[in-house]
């Protein structure tokens, strides 16, 4: 079985830091009641910092995933390649996307063609669920206010 990438992360005080800065920062988007299971403040804190680091999504997907002339914007609630659900991007990530369904042309590799294996797939899945998905307004309450 292979170690995760940011396996480093456990051992440092530094990496422990930084998956604790960037989990406050998660927990400004959704709120976990409204997100999908596996979408929770330590995955997309890990994903977010795969996607800008070790697996380099960053490099075609750009910073915070806003789209370079390599690859697309995945901020958007749009998608070439079907639904943007958490399952479906953990395959998108998982298996890549050939070049014949990209606007580019350039195939997304499977795993970013880094050493990731499936946790960290789905890691990164879950930091783009976040980005992609803004926060809803809470439903209208229906109790009548006196007055």
């Amino acid at each position: 079985m292979r170690r995760p990438i940011l396996s480093w992360a456990s051992g440092t005080a530094a990496g422990a830091a930084l998956l604790l800065g960037l989990a406050g920062a998660a927990a400004a988007q959704v709120p976990a009641w409204q997100r999908p299971p596996g979408v929770t403040d330590s995955a997309i804190a890990w994903g977010n910092a795969l996607f800008h680091g070790p697996a380099n999504c960053s490099g075609c997907h750009g910073d915070g995933g806003r789209g370079t002339d390599r690859g697309p914007n995945i901020t958007g609630a749009l998608w070439l390649h079907g639904p943007g659900t958490y399952e479906s991007l953990t395959e998108w990530v998982k298996h890549g996307v050939p070049a014949a369904r990209t606007y580019t042309g350039e195939a997304m590799p499977a795993l970013g063609g880094s050493p990731m294996n499936e946790d960290d797939a789905k890691a990164v899945a879950a930091y783009v669920w976040s980005i992609s998905h803004p926060p809803q307004p809470p439903p209208p309450s229906r109790r009548r206010t006196p007055g």
